[in-house]
This record gives structure tokens, C-alpha cells and sequence, in this order.
């Protein structure tokens, strides 16, 4: 697999190949990353077509290089999990949006739910989830103002995508309604554990699917 690396500081690589976009790939390549210590990386992000690596040292190009040249992209692929989020839609902004978008309510749940949506990445917070697949009706661009705390569970839509808030933060997506589906593990965060799944509910690549309660 060709790639270009480009520093990103003194301990951080920014990969970008062809492929990296490809959603099927990238929980396979997680794995890799987990299960291969030897380029030495300590953490790393994915971004819309793009993975950032995070080493505790100085990397070296040509070992980093070297490995991604022996990776078979295909042969990384691994089936992807389905998570179904049961859904309270109760969400502040959900009268909001149905008048926006000139719908019932009923009906922007009926379109919010129906879709089979992909982790694209995960944002601004620790394990929020970017979901792919929202409805070209349910597009909207984001609050004008937003809010300062957003709790936990709260699910949105902002743009293009749809969204679970993983950690209370500030935030101005759109808020349709709530779940209980867990997303961050703030104790094996701090522990300093590197498998992904461990920390977050969510992977890229992985398929949600919202169930109404």
C-alpha cells in the first residue's frame, strides 16, 4: 500500500493514501495498528480520508513507510458490527426541525430511524461519532447559536450527518432525542489502553442503526 506521510509535529505522522476513505478497510487496519508495535505508534485518529499516528518518540519515515508498503488493503478488511441505539425522541430541536424542513414529526423520525448508517469517524469529543447515510431531507446546517453543555446520549443531526454526543460538552448540531447506548469508557481511557473498542462503542467502518423507543 502506497501512502504519503507527512509530519505533524515532532511525534505525529499524517497518512493519506487511496483507500483510506474506504469505511469497509478502516477497522481493519485498527486492528493492525493495535496488533503491530513494532513502528511504534501509541495512538492514532481517523479523519474523513485521512489517519493521523501518534508516537511516544521521534518516528522513523522509512520503518513507518516500509510497513504500510507490505500492507495488503484488502486483506485488512474485517465485517463490521451493527449497533442498534435504542431511541427516545424527545429532543428539543425535534419540533424545530420538522417546521425547517417542512415535515411532520412523525415523518422526520420515520426518516431519521430508517437509514443504515456508517461511522465515518469519530469527532470532537472522545468517541462521537460522524454517521453517514442521513437523509438528504434531514440536512440542515447547525445551530446559529450553541449550546454550552449538551449531555451525554443526546442525539443530533448537523450538516450531513448524524450524531451521538459520547461526553457532556458544549455543541450546535441538532438535538432529535436520547439514548442510553454507552459510547465512552472514560476508565479504560485513563488506564492508557490502545484497543480501540475498549474505549469507544463505536469504530469507523462500524453500522448503526437507530431503533424508536
Amino acid at each position: 500500500m502506497d501512502v504519503e506521510l507527512r509530519p505533524y509535529g515532532e511525534r505525529a505522522l499524517l497518512v493519506q493514501a487511496a483507500g483510506l476513505d474506504d469505511l469497509s478497510c478502516r477497522s481493519g487496519l485498527s486492528a493492525r495498528l493495535v496488533a503491530d508495535a513494532g513502528i511504534g505508534v501509541v495512538d492514532f485518529v481517523w479523519g474523513a480520508d485521512n489517519l493521523l499516528l501518534c508516537f511516544a518518540s521521534v518516528p522513523d519515515l522509512r520503518l513507518v513507510q516500509s510497513w504500510f508498503r507490505r500492507l495488503d488493503l484488502d486483506a485488512t478488511a474485517v465485517a463490521t458490527r451493527l449497533h442498534e441505539v435504542v431511541v427516545r425522541y424527545d429532543g428539543p430541536d425535534l419540533d424545530f426541525v420538522a417546521d425547517q424542513v417542512g415535515l411532520s414529526v412523525d415523518r422526520v423520525i420515520a426518516l431519521h430511524s430508517q437509514p443504515e448508517y456508517v461511522v465515518r469517524m469519530l469527532g470532537f469529543s472522545p468517541g462521537f461519532p460522524y454517521l453517514d447515510g442521513l437523509n438528504h431531507l434531514l440536512h440542515m446546517e447547525r445551530r446559529s447559536q450553541p449550546r454550552l453543555r449538551i449531555e451525554p446520549g443526546a442525539v443530533a443531526i448537523g450538516g450531513p450527518h448524524a450524531g451521538i454526543y459520547s461526553v457532556a460538552s458544549p455543541g450546535g448540531w441538532h438535538l432529535l432525542g436520547r439514548t442510553d447506548y454507552p459510547l465512552f469508557n472514560d476508565e479504560a481511557a485513563n488506564s492508557g489502553e490502545l484497543e480501540p473498542s475498549k474505549v469507544f462503542a463505536f469504530q469507523p467502518g462500524d453500522r448503526v442503526r437507530f431503533m424508536p423507543q
